[in-house]
């Protein structure tokens, strides 16, 4: 029986190629398991990708990002939900863990993808997210219920990854795990994006090459163009 289904959510800004290899590829992984994972899209613009709800043209931001999840849990059907990024490529593996049912779990072999070069740190992103169906609804309505405009930018802070930010927000902590899958995930750091470019820092991890993935230039041009 298939209990996961993926909510891509995406806000339509980056190019046609990059966005469509970037769906190819989920779509692939997606196959692997269970005969078939279900995905929603969640977009800003109409798209033919699973089954589609089109928010409409929103403001870029992590407010309008958990707008979208909300949304996309609630169509969903299964007991679990994973977050799928317009920038981030998934290995079937990523879509194999299973959450406790109290906890979001969150993938943290995940690497940054420069044009030339990939780069690590560890970090909870909710791009990275597995959850329960029934705990993300509750965390989210909860958030919106008590903050039910969009924040100024100085505090959208406060909208960052359940299990994180909480305290920010002030509302009940939630639980939080970390897993790790045997072969990365990739995100590209790139423009235009709601998180913007990340900077590298001192002590960040650096590779040319990476296993399965390859040669990170080659990687880049083959996906992003």
């Amino acid at each position: 029986m298939k209990d996961l289904t993926i909510l891509y959510y995406t806000a339509s800004l980056i190019s046609d190629l990059f966005a469509n290899n970037v769906r190819n590829h989920l779509q692939e992984s997606s196959q692997t398991y269970n005969g078939g994972t279900p995905i929603i899209s969640i977009s800003h613009k109409p798209l033919e990708f699973g089954k589609n709800i089109c928010v409409g043209e929103l403001e870029p931001s992590p407010y309008n990002i958990y707008k979208q999840i909300l949304i996309g849990a609630k169509e969903a059907k299964t007991k679990y939900v994973a977050m799928a990024e317009d920038d981030s490529l998934y290995l079937p593996e990523h879509f194999d863990h299973r959450p406790p049912d109290d906890s979001f779990s969150y993938n943290v072999n995940r690497w940054n993808l420069n044009r030339d070069s990939y780069f690590y740190r560890e970090r909870c992103g909710m791009c990275m997210c597995i959850a329960p169906r029934d705990l993300i609804i509750k965390v989210l309505e909860d958030r919106f219920a008590k903050y039910p405009t969009i924040l100024p930018r100085a505090e959208l802070r406060g909208f960052g990854e359940p299990g994180r930010y909480e305290k920010f927000l002030g509302l009940p902590p939630v639980n939080l795990e970390r897993f790790r899958t045997k072969y990365s995930t990739i995100t590209f750091n790139h423009r235009p994006s709601t998180g913007g470019v990340r900077k590298m820092l001192a002590t960040d991890k650096i590779e040319k090459e990476l296993p399965y993935w390859g040669n990170a230039k080659d990687l880049w041009e083959r996906i992003h163009g």
